[in-house]
């Protein structure tokens, strides 16, 4: 569950407050904050003082000792029918030390399991594999491919034809001219599936995995097998378990320059704050840029990353930028730069991440206090509740589709990723499930570029929000 963020002015630390739903002026202050902090187009020019907000000390932050996050009592009252949670979700993290690269386990306490990436040829035989059969795993029930360098799918089909995948293999579809591609196409063709933007898979025990993009995420046009392209073509996913974000987007690129294209700064609305970030592309210069680290305000960064590996990864840059968030803990040391004790540890093994979800969680045996306060479970049907867009991505019409259940006034607001509103119309709800259609157009009924919005609907019931893609 994702709340507004509270910063204490007195520096000690942050409490995320759970609200049932961002109401529209909460919204449009989000948006106005994320615009004036910084933009995808002025990044570059942008202060990243300004972009991030006042955090603890690297003393404060240290995770040796448990994170009290903030000294203020702050009371949110809550009605009865506001909120409906799980009693748990429960799911344990795995990143596991492929040396340069990246492969995710991820188990949920239903017992389900994915394995996202696979790290270089050999590592499934190697490292993968003999680690699943130590956890008693006999088959996984999803993988999949964040994208097709060798050292993120050059395992995959190696885990595959040894334990296997009861379910799907998930990737971005099209293909990519290697051989290491060609094997793990080969192999898991049984299974194989292309992700959706949205797709939600469901690990069982409130745990869920979530498509926040794919191939360049409305930022790039088809065909999707440009070479050059190939990081900014990877799968964004948000695993949540309770008030719990994790995420994980393979070699994602948060930069326009030298040929690359910046795709962080559109997914990073969609993924909203987070406690864990595995950093994207194993904290490339590439990588990490301020505009995504001031909307997802990670807590802890992974970095997944090989010793005397020759790419210099991780870029000191990147260090010196999630030390202003997180505490930092790396597979191994890398060949790049570093940071005192006090921001980062070197963990020299797999990295695991616990959490029921709701009271706090564990990362290499280090306790975090979950920064939402407790939410009593309140059972009973929702009021409101949005279902999504359909089709998506779209042209020129898109249905969306909410019930609610009370009949009574509404308003679709429509805003580009900086935070402006496109376009937005009054409509009157009926109680029950019904549409509502919007032609990709602007306030004048001028047409809109493709790419990414996001929308929010608002009855008398609640209010929801979600993101479309316009494709032309």
């Amino acid at each position: 569950m994702r709340g507004h963020r509270h910063w204490d002015e007195s520096g000690k630390g942050a409490r995320r407050l759970a609200a049932p739903f961002f109401a529209c002026d909460d919204l449009l202050d989000l948006y106005s904050r994320r615009g004036n902090l910084a933009s995808p187009d002025n990044q570059a020019n942008s202060d990243p003082t300004e972009v991030v907000p006042p955090m603890a000390t690297p003393a404060q932050r240290s995770p040796l000792l448990v994170r009290c996050l903030g000294l203020v009592l702050i009371i949110v009252p809550l009605t009865a029918a506001a909120l409906t949670l799980p009693a748990q979700a429960g799911v344990t993290i795995h990143c596991l030390d492929i040396g340069q690269g990246d492969a995710t386990l991820v188990i949920s306490d239903s017992g389900q399991s994915m394995l996202i990436d696979g790290g270089e040829n050999g590592m499934g035989t190697d490292i993968i594999v003999p680690y699943l059969t130590g956890l008693g795993i006999t088959e996984l029930d999803f993988m999949i491919a964040t994208h097709y360098h060798a050292d993120h799918i050059g395992g995959l089909d190696e885990v595959f034809h040894q334990i296997g995948v009861d379910q799907q293999v998930y990737d971005r579809g099209w293909n990519y001219p290697t051989t290491t591609y060609n094997q793990y196409a080969a192999v898991v063709s049984s299974r194989r599936a292309t992700i959706t933007d949205g797709q939600v898979i469901d690990l069982g025990a409130g745990v869920t995995v979530t498509c926040l993009g794919l191939n360049g995420n409305g930022q790039l046009a088809a065909p999707f097998n440009v070479t050059d392209y190939e990081n900014e073509y990877s799968i964004s996913l948000l695993i949540e378990a309770g008030d719990f974000d994790f995420f994980v987007a393979g070699d994602l690129i948060g930069i326009n320059s030298g040929g690359h294209r910046d795709i962080e700064s559109s997914v990073a609305p969609e993924a909203g704050e987070i406690e864990v970030y595995q950093v994207n592309h194993q904290a490339s210069y590439t990588s990490s840029n301020s505009y995504f680290l001031a909307l997802t305000q990670p807590e802890v960064a992974i970095i997944s990353v090989g010793d005397d590996n020759p790419y210099g990864h991780p870029h000191q840059e990147i260090l010196d930028r999630l030390s202003n968030l997180a505490f930092v803990y790396q597979t191994e040391s890398g060949s790049g730069g570093t940071l005192p004790p006090t921001d980062l540890r070197v963990v020299n093994d797999h990295i695991l991440i616990t959490t029921d979800g709701y009271d706090d969680y564990f990362v290499d045996g280090d306790q975090y206090v979950m920064d939402e306060p407790p939410i009593t479970n309140v059972p009973g049907d929702p009021l409101f509740a949005l279902q999504g867009n359909h089709p998506n991505p779209f042209n020129p019409t898109t249905s969306i589709v909410f019930s609610t259940t009370s009949a009574g006034r509404g308003r679709l607001t429509v805003y580009d990723l900086t935070g402006s509103i496109v376009y937005r119309r009054e409509f009157m709800a009926v109680a029950g499930i019904q549409s509502l259609q919007w032609h990709g157009t602007g306030h004048a009924g001028q047409a809109l570029p493709s790419g990414v919005y996001v929308y929010e609907v608002e009855a008398a019931g609640g209010a929801g929000r979600s993101k479309l893609t316009l494709l032309k």
